[in-house]
């Protein structure tokens, strides 16, 4: 690093950067009022709708409970259900326990659970007593939002089911995702979050590599990172080192693959962009099977066409043409139009039949 990774930077060109970036950071890594490490807090099921009743705040070391928030007027809820669904009937044995809750009226549920039937147990929270411990509390307002919880009963994981929760799962049950480790994390984010609001870079680095250590396939903390060497003297050498490990971090997480594959091939300074390594990791988050196979398809499309590549952007959006639904294939046959048109221009203009 140079000079200009001092503890505490110049004080005009770093305000102008953690005001770029306050909303990117704050948003993520504000604290909780329910945090990792914590117990589930109280349930209070007014119904229960769907199967046995379950309570995640009695841990008996073998249960993992999985705890979620829908709503019968979101769509993303209406995705997730089939998909936990799945998560049950496969988990069973390993003692997995699905429970979620709504604060929706019984005459909304009822007819809509006849067409998106749950086969985990769920209850509705008449009061919001749930919710508010939930959610409320921390002004959590996006659902799904689900909350994993190990053996002992401690917050492990907070986020969407349908980004990656099986891998929280597995990850559970192999032991390599447990409340330590994610006491571990919060401490680690609050270090970050402390040095973010005292402007100090230092500790900021420090805290960035050990929360890569320690969620290795989470984008978030290495785009940071990436940010901070880019705009404040990282090196060509040290930027690539950081990129190559996102991507090792990554494995099979098309979430991050995509969103390193665009910092790789757009974001920073023109002499830290990594094309090729934005092209490998754009293709491996589409060879994948997951809720990211459209952004990753898109991805793929655009780092070709940044590439002089007009040919596979169009073999890639044919692909998904294939894949999508009738909205996406609208959207994707409009996009492959223009490229096909650019395509033929590019063509003549170089005398190519």
């Amino acid at each position: 690093m140079s000079d200009a990774a001092a503890p505490i930077f110049e004080e005009n060109v770093l305000k102008r950067f953690f005001q770029a970036v306050a909303l990117f950071s704050l948003i993520a890594l504000q604290a909780t009022a329910l945090d990792l490490g914590d117990a589930a807090p109280q349930i209070f099921p007014a119904k229960w709708i769907t199967g046995s009743e379950v309570d995640p705040t009695t841990p008996d070391d073998k249960t993992i409970f999985l705890v979620e928030v829908w709503s019968t007027t979101c769509p993303p809820c209406v995705r997730s259900i089939p998909i936990l669904n799945d998560l049950q009937k496969r988990y069973v044995d390993e003692d997995l326990k699905i429970v979620s809750f709504t604060t929706d009226e019984e005459s909304e549920i009822l007819p809509f659970l006849e067409m998106h039937p749950m086969e985990y147990a769920s209850f509705v929270d008449t009061e919001a007593q749930t919710y508010i411990n939930y959610m409320a509390a921390d002004n959590r307002n996006t659902i799904p939002h689900a909350f994993l919880f190990d053996r002992s009963g401690r917050l492990v994981w907070i986020g969407n089911p349908l980004d990656n929760v099986e891998e929280k799962i597995k990850q559970v049950l192999d032991g390599t995702l447990n409340g330590d480790k994610a006491t571990a994390i919060r401490s680690a984010r609050d270090r970050l979050q402390s040095a973010f609001e005292e402007q100090n870079m230092g500790d900021m680095l420090s805290a960035l590599v050990e929360l890569e250590d320690l969620e290795p396939t989470n984008p978030q903390f290495f785009q940071l990172h990436y940010r901070l060497l880019s705009q404040f003297g990282g090196d060509r050498e040290e930027i690539a080192g950081l990129l190559r490990s996102w991507f090792k971090g990554a494995n099979d997480n098309a979430e991050s693959l995509v969103i390193l594959s665009m910092v790789a091939i757009e974001q920073g300074l023109p002499e830290h962009r990594d094309p090729e390594l934005a092209l490998e990791a754009a293709k491996r988050a589409f060879s994948i099977d997951s809720s990211h196979k459209f952004e990753a398809g898109l991805t793929l499309s655009e780092v070709y066409k940044s590439l002089g590549r007009l040919d596979l952007a169009i073999e890639v959006l044919d692909k998904l043409i294939e894949l999508g639904d009738a909205e996406e294939r609208e959207f994707l046959e409009t996009v492959r139009a223009f490229s096909q048109k650019s395509l033929d221009l590019g063509k003549a203009l170089a005398g190519i039949e």
